[in-house]
């Protein structure tokens, strides 16, 4: 009994001294940011609106105290159990905030939580690959691919109705010359659904050159057969077709201009000049069609 009555003694005189620690420590008053978590979704429904992470709570009280809610994990729960689909508000008060006795809310930020919950729903949409950006002046886009061209979603069953098609994250292609390939998420910002299998798809932006034309003027002819001829014009003119980069760069001494004048009678003849032009490129008239070749009679 003695014993017992001691021990109560002690216990009484501990509280005294902690009542008297906490009154005369010094208090403060701060916001601090507590988690809002959600709890027992029904299976069967998911949230279909923007619910704010956190909560504001203005807080008046000891300073250790106050520390100590940082270290405790406390958050704000709504507990959906048995909650159906649609709008509802929960009213955030002061005693539904599990802070330490000693600490006092002043304040809370936002006081009103709306959810909306809505069926769950799976559906697969199809995939839009955003490229920005141009490639080199000297070359275009010649198509666009990604893989997989679609994705499975979970969400919302109002919200995916409506929605055909889900956006990549951007890919910039600016001032590219050959063909891009990139692995990026699904930009999933705008929705509150989520990827079954997978989250990032691959973008292949197949880049080629612009192709275009160009004339080059002054090119030599070269003759092959006998000595005792006479041809002209001595330079002509072709026109190209190729990539605007190659047809950029050539000239003149890159394109082989020749006649043949070895089967030819005596006289004058208009020839046609075998053209040979670089590899990727393509003749598209040369400027004059023909050559005219005298060629002298042998001396007996």
């Amino acid at each position: 009994m003695t014993k017992n009555l001691g021990l109560k003694i002690l216990s009484l005189a501990f509280a005294i001294m902690l009542w008297f620690f906490v009154v005369g420590e010094e208090k403060a008053e701060i916001t601090i940011s507590l988690p809002v978590e959600l709890v027992n979704i029904p299976s069967n429904l998911v949230v279909a609106n923007d619910v704010p992470s956190y909560i504001d709570v203005r807080v008046y009280g000891p300073r250790s105290l106050i520390r100590a809610v940082a270290t405790q994990g406390i958050s704000r729960v709504i507990d959906l159990k048995g909650a159906v689909p649609g709008k509802f508000l929960v009213h955030i008060t002061p005693d539904s905030i599990p802070l330490p006795a000693g600490i006092r809310v002043m304040r809370i930020n936002p006081q009103n939580i709306e959810i909306e919950l809505d069926h769950l729903l799976r559906k697969r949409v199809l995939v839009h690959p955003v490229v920005n950006g141009k490639p080199n002046e000297y070359f275009k886009i010649i198509n666009i691919m990604v893989d997989p061209s679609e994705v499975l979603l979970i969400g919302p069953e109002k919200e995916l109705m409506r929605l055909q098609k889900i956006d990549t994250l951007p890919i910039d292609i600016g001032g590219a010359t050959s063909t891009i390939e990139r692995t990026v998420a699904l930009d999933l910002g705008k929705i509150h659904a989520s990827p079954v299998d997978t989250g990032s798809v691959k973008i292949i932006v197949n880049i080629g050159p612009v192709q275009g034309e160009r004339r080059i003027t002054h090119i030599p002819v070269i003759h092959r057969g006998p000595k005792k001829f006479k041809f002209w014009p001595k330079v002509v003119s072709a026109v190209l077709e190729g990539p605007k980069i190659g047809l950029k760069q050539l000239e003149p001494r890159d394109i082989l201009v020749e006649i043949d004048s070895r089967t030819l009678e005596p006289g004058k003849h208009k020839v046609s000049p075998v053209v040979t032009v670089p590899d990727g490129f393509k003749l598209k008239r040369i400027i004059p069609e023909t050559i005219t070749v005298t060629v002298k009679e042998a001396q007996k």
